[in-house]
């Protein structure tokens, strides 16, 4: 902060009234405002220096109503400090001292962390005034032991980045396994380790296992879905608010404004009921030769879990057909044949929106083109495993978004309940 000195004793120099803050003030100048006798306003610049040192220029003899305007020392008012960041006990930003090495920032903030990279540490330093920067590769481990030619001295404003070890977020890294291979465990894995490796450590699979129907689940996936699924939830409500509002001039409208409200109801329901899991989806062979060096082998992540289930011999028809149950399975017959078996389709079953989600998560659907699929679902020939559901028709009410996003919850809701019928 700046001092003003307001003086009404005459006959004192500046050098006088600086006596008493000298050791806390900036030397280098002070400004004196004198108010002239024609009431005017006058500015003095003087060099403190010279008035203590008794120059009669600066040390000016003061008048009545005088003021003094004395600066703090800079270094009080703005001291220099440097930073610390990255794989350091206490990072953050320090005092700057006349003497101070990087070592000795180094000690300040606590030390290095088990985690730190000792081999070489970053240097930014940046040039005041005119923008630029230097950055310097500091021999982290040198300096510290005391190499006066690697522990490089501080500037004002320089940021030393302590860098992590390579791949030390891997260390400890696990996947569990669970189901139909011949060990089951959790296992430790190392950075980059592929699918096909993995299974090779539990020694294959047994003479009971469901490769097709394999279910790997990703922490950081479900946290995507699970967003996802928040905002859909959401959007629905938002939706179901809207066709609460609507008019309902006749009885026809009344009963599809109804019929909307309940679907939603339902959609919401489901939703809510069954939480994300997930999954990604794999396509894992038979023959474990045939996975290696694949787009199919891909890498693992610390926290996976792998399921294998058991052999199945069903496929799973749900939503409006007459009887919702697991049909036997038959080679070579397809999606529509399999809703023969169950009754075939109700009234109000939406027969343009019928999709069969795979035993592997992959989903089938002739209203998503931008996939591999991009024909009739019920043209598909089904494997053990798969499931066809089939949507209600949606009520006829003001156009809006909710029958799309009627129809993304009833998708997001039977690929979540897929996993459920895997009893590894």
């Amino acid at each position: 902060m700046n001092t003003i000195s307001s003086l009404s004793q005459p006959s004192a120099g500046v050098s006088g009234a600086l006596l008493e803050q000298a050791g806390r003030t900036a030397l280098d100048s002070a400004q004196l405002f004198r108010t002239q006798a024609d009431g005017t306003l006058r500015i003095l610049s003087v060099d403190l220096h010279e008035a203590l040192a008794g120059n009669p220029v600066d040390n000016i003899i003061l008048q009545p109503r005088d003021r003094l305007l004395v600066h703090r020392t800079l270094a009080k008012v703005d001291p220099p400090t440097v930073d610390i960041k990255g794989e350091i006990a206490k990072p953050g930003r320090y005092p700057l001292t006349s003497n101070m090495r990087v070592e000795d920032l180094v000690r300040v903030a606590g030390g290095l962390k088990r985690s730190a990279f000792a081999d070489s540490a970053d240097l930014t330093r940046f040039a005041a005034g005119n923008g630029s920067s230097e950055r310097l590769q500091v021999k982290l481990a040198a300096a510290l032991s005391g190499d006066v030619n690697e522990d490089v001295p501080l500037r004002n404003g320089d940021v030393l980045a302590i860098r992590q070890i390579p791949q030390w977020n891997d260390l400890g890294a696990s996947i569990t396994v669970r189901g139909e291979v011949q060990h089951p465990a959790t296992y430790g894995i190392e950075p980059g380790e592929r699918l096909s490796s993995l299974l090779m450590r539990c020694n294959g699979f047994t003479s009971e296992a469901f490769p097709y129907g394999a279910v790997l689940l990703r922490q950081e996936v479900r946290e995507l879905e699970m967003k996802s699924h928040l905002e859909l939830v959401n959007r629905l409500k938002s939706e179901q608010g809207y066709l609460k509002a609507l008019p309902e001039a006749d009885a026809d409208q009344k009963e599809a404004k109804l019929t909307a409200i309940a679907q939603t109801d339902t959609a919401l329901q489901q939703l809510e009921a069954i939480a994300p899991v997930g999954r990604v989806v794999i396509h894992i062979p038979s023959n474990l030769n045939r996975l290696a060096k694949t787009p199919a082998d891909i890498p693992l992540r610390d926290g996976d879990v792998l399921i294998i289930p058991k052999k199945t011999n069903y496929v799973v028809v749900s939503g409006q057909v007459f009887n919702p149950t697991a049909v036997g399975y038959l080679p070579a017959k397809s999606a529509k044949w399999y809703l023969g078996q169950s009754g075939g389709l109700t009234q109000i079953a939406d027969k343009s929106a019928v999709f069969v989600v795979r035993a592997d998560g992959s989903v089938l659907s002739a209203k998503n083109n931008s996939g591999f699929w991009l024909g009739d679902p019920l043209n598909a020939v089904l494997r053990p495993g798969d499931s066809i559901v089939v949507p209600e028709k949606a009520a006829k009410v003001a156009p809006r978004n909710w029958t799309s996003l009627l129809q993304a919850a009833q998708v997001a809701s039977s690929v979540a309940l897929t996993v459920a019928y895997i009893h590894p």
